[in-house]
């Protein structure tokens, strides 16, 4: 192995702990998954360092862990382990500039409002959504519509909005039972946003949760799209937020709201930082407003 190849994966173990496996003929190594990362699924985030790609086998389509290693680094590294990559990336490897496209909803994209009651698909999107506890305000407030046809045909469309009011990102999840996809979102770069930053009130309290549905039933929230918080959310976080921040994870996600608690709670905002523990079968879904009992407090 050459000597920016030991450098890389030296680097790799600083930002994903112990590897798995190892096959230096191939430049082959896999980790733990930071997404999914659990007895079931160990070891299933495997990087070619040759290649300077990675994949997760287990959430790689689903939770977009996937694609040229600098984005790993992006997402999980910090700031002194983003420049050592810098460095070894070779020039090939490199993202390259590209003009993007201004993001639209689908062509066959239907606010709710504009579609017949008696419309057999809007009937099925609507009994989805009630049916999770979505009423006609939340709708309203979100702009939710659906597709009945086309690309994003059988499901519920959650757009997000910059805080000029211009489309940054959507959410489309399918009401259809037991579909393989649940999820198929626009090729965008959601680390990039911050979802409905049109909706959010900097000088209140601010809710993190994992998912756009856990939004809907906390007041002034930010869906972080995941378990993790992206570095615009941080910064923009750190920047702005006047009020408490308090971290509403999933129960099944308490390291990860543990840890983003300790990254939070600083400088201006030390203090401020507040935690729930859910049970590791409940979502913020299910909490339907009662949140007063599930707050922890945290001893530093």
């Amino acid at each position: 192995m050459s000597d920016d190849g030991e450098i890389l994966v030296e680097l790799l173990r600083e930002v994903r702990g112990d590897e798995h496996l190892q096959d230096e003929s191939k430049g082959q190594i896999s980790f733990d998954c930071p997404e999914c990362d659990d007895d079931r699924h160990k070891g299933n985030l495997e990087i070619n360092y040759f290649s300077h790609v990675y994949k997760c086998w287990s959430c790689g389509d689903t939770e977009g862990t996937h694609g040229p290693l600098g984005k790993l680094f992006d997402k999980y590294g910090n700031k002194s382990q983003k420049k050592v990559y810098k460095v070894l990336q070779p020039e090939e490897y490199k993202p390259k500039e590209v003009r993007k496209e201004k993001l639209r909803l689908p062509n066959e994209f239907k606010l709710f409002k504009e579609v017949s009651e008696s419309h057999p698909i809007r009937r099925q999107a609507y009994t989805y959504l009630t049916n999770r506890g979505i009423n006609n305000d939340i709708i309203e407030k979100y702009r939710i519509g659906f597709c009945s046809n086309g690309e994003f045909g059988g499901r519920v469309i959650v757009p997000s909005y910059t805080e000029s009011g211009e489309l940054n990102y959507f959410i489309a999840r399918s009401w259809i039972p037991n579909t393989r996809a649940k999820y198929k979102n626009p090729e965008a770069e959601k680390d990039k946003i911050i979802f409905n930053e049109s909706l959010i009130n900097w000088n209140q309290d601010i809710f993190l949760v994992e998912g756009v549905f856990d939004g809907f039933f906390l007041p002034n929230s930010i869906a972080m799209l995941g378990k993790h918080m992206s570095e615009k959310l941080f910064d923009t976080i750190y920047q702005r937020a006047m009020g408490n921040v308090i971290i509403a994870l999933d129960g099944d996600a308490w390291s990860n709201a543990v840890k983003l608690y300790h990254e939070l709670n600083g400088g201006g905002l030390y203090g401020k930082i507040k935690i729930l523990k859910l049970p590791d079968d409940k979502d913020v879904c299910d909490l339907r407003g009662e949140i007063n009992d599930y707050y922890y407090n945290i001893k530093d």
